[in-house]
C-alpha cells in the first residue's frame, strides 16, 4: 500500500490540474488578466492625454490675451449669427448701404426689413446652427448666409472691401445685381462663413 500512495498522489495531482487548475487559469483568470491589461492600456493613454493637455495649456498661457481674442474672432468655435449680422450691418452703415432679408442654408428666416445704423437687424436665426453645417471630416464647418444689399455701386464696393479686410474670413460665393432708379442697385449676396466645430 505504501508503494501505491505516490502513484495515487501523482494521479490525484494530474486530475486536479486537468479538471480544476487548468480550466480556472485559462478561463476566468485569463479573462481577468486580459481585462486588467486593457485597463492598464487605458490608464497609460489617459496619462499621455493629461501630459499633452498640460503641455498645450502651458503653451496657450504664453499667448497674449489680445492675440487669443483675435484668433477667436478669426475662427470662432461656434456660429454667432446675430453678432455677425450686427457687425455686417455696422459695416454697411459706414459704407452707405442697407441690408435686409437674411437667410441661412436650409432656413427660411428673414429680418423684418431693411437695416441701417439706427435699426439693427432683427433676425430669427439661431445662435448656433449644427443642422446647417456641412458634413465633413474637417475640423472646420461652414454655412452660407444670404442677404440683400441696397445702395450705389461705389457704396457696395466699399462694403465688399470692408468685408475683405475684416478679421472674420468670409467667402462671397454668389452675387446677383438688379438695377433700380437713380443709380441705386439691389445686390443679392451669398457669403460662406466658417467656424471650428
Amino acid at each position: 500500500m505504501s508503494r501505491l500512495l505516490p502513484f495515487i498522489a501523482i494521479l490525484f495531482a494530474i486530475v486536479l490540474f486537468l479538471l480544476y487548475i487548468k480550466p480556472t487559469y485559462s478561463g476566468s483568470i485569463h479573462d481577468t488578466k486580459q481585462q486588467i491589461g486593457s485597463y492598464d492600456q487605458a490608464l497609460a493613454a489617459a496619462d499621455r492625454f493629461q501630459a499633452k493637455e498640460a503641455q498645450l495649456t502651458q503653451a496657450r498661457s504664453q499667448i497674449p490675451a489680445d492675440s487669443l481674442a483675435r484668433l477667436n474672432s478669426f475662427l470662432p468655435d461656434g456660429v454667432d449669427n446675430v453678432q455677425l449680422i450686427l457687425d455686417m450691418d455696422a459695416l454697411a452703415a459706414r459704407s452707405g448701404i442697407t441690408l435686409s432679408d437674411f437667410n441661412t442654408d436650409g432656413s427660411n428666416t428673414k429680418t423684418t426689413g431693411p437695416t441701417n445704423a439706427s435699426t439693427p437687424p432683427v433676425a430669427n436665426i439661431p445662435q448656433t446652427s449644427p443642422n446647417l453645417a456641412l458634413n465633413s471630416s474637417s475640423p472646420i464647418d461652414s454655412l452660407n448666409l444670404t442677404f440683400k444689399a441696397t445702395g450705389t455701386y461705389s457704396s457696395f464696393r466699399a462694403f465688399l472691401s470692408g468685408m475683405e479686410n475684416s478679421l472674420r474670413p468670409l467667402d462671397v460665393v454668389n452675387l446677383d445685381v438688379t438695377q433700380a432708379k437713380n443709380g441705386v442697385y439691389t445686390y443679392g449676396v451669398t457669403v460662406r462663413i466658417y467656424w471650428l466645430h
